[in-house]
């Protein structure tokens, strides 16, 4: 996967969205594309992530299909 390409692309997407794909990744996969945006988009990222609350499976599904398509697109 190309972390930097990722990055870039998901920064396109609403940060809550981010934050559910980052989340749902391993974390090292994560916190590889994490660490290269920038650190005020990390920071909310990091917020959003820590209060996230469960959410619809068919939001779940939607986000890793969405994932997957950056993922095999620009990754």
């Amino acid at each position: 996967m190309d972390y930097r390409t990722v990055a870039k692309a998901l920064l396109h997407e609403h940060p809550q969205i981010v934050a559910v794909a980052l989340s749902r990744l391993p974390s090292e996969q994560a916190g590889e594309i994490l660490k290269l945006l920038p650190s005020f988009v990390q920071a909310d990222l990091l917020q959003r992530i820590s209060q996230t609350e469960e959410l619809p499976q068919e939001i779940v599904e939607e986000i890793d299909a969405m994932l997957a398509g950056i993922i095999r697109n620009h990754g």
